[in-house]
């Protein structure tokens, strides 16, 4: 676990996991239960951990019903969010051109980049396709160590807390 200043684990969050944590369609079952976890999370973690954010997930979470893009933005106003960095974009290039994130998602290659390069210990996700998915976990690793830098976990929500760094 990387130690920081603060001496809590830094936690990248997706703009996925922003917008299940304010809730979208609920009366869906499969959306509730990911709303409810994630606010679960968020209550468990509060203050143990150091959430972080980047730009990628604020131009993310701008879109949509202007009413729910606000609720986004107002959770994680007070987050430190991250800027854009060559680094992040080399690798993510790296993650797309090695096949690891399909081309078409490069955003969620440059999620996990960002993670990687700005050394959180966790990425959390409720993208299950590209990001939180352990068929492509070892690949992501490889690549991104491969690339000089530490794997985050990437984790959804659903993960045992007691697992987390």
């Amino acid at each position: 676990m990387t130690e920081n200043v603060q001496k809590r684990p830094v936690v990248y969050l997706d703009a996925c996991f922003v917008s299940h944590w304010v809730g979208q369609d609920l009366d869906d079952p499969r959306q509730a239960e990911k709303h409810a976890l994630s606010v679960e999370w968020w209550r468990k973690m509060e203050g143990k951990v150091r959430p972080v954010v980047s730009h990628l997930v604020w131009s993310e979470i701008s879109g949509g019903k202007p009413e729910e893009a606000f609720q986004r933005g107002k959770l994680i106003l007070g987050l430190e969010s991250w800027g854009p960095s060559a680094e992040a974009y080399a690798l993510a290039d790296e993650l797309v051109g090695d096949g690891a994130v399909r081309r078409k998602k490069k955003n969620d290659a440059l999620h996990i980049a960002h993670a990687a390069v700005g050394r959180a210990d966790v990425l959390l996700s409720w993208n299950f396709q590209d990001i939180v998915n352990e068929k492509k976990m070892t690949e992501i690793k490889a690549i991104v160590e491969r690339a000089g830098y530490r794997c985050p976990l990437l984790a959804s929500p659903k993960h045992p807390l007691e697992d987390m760094p």
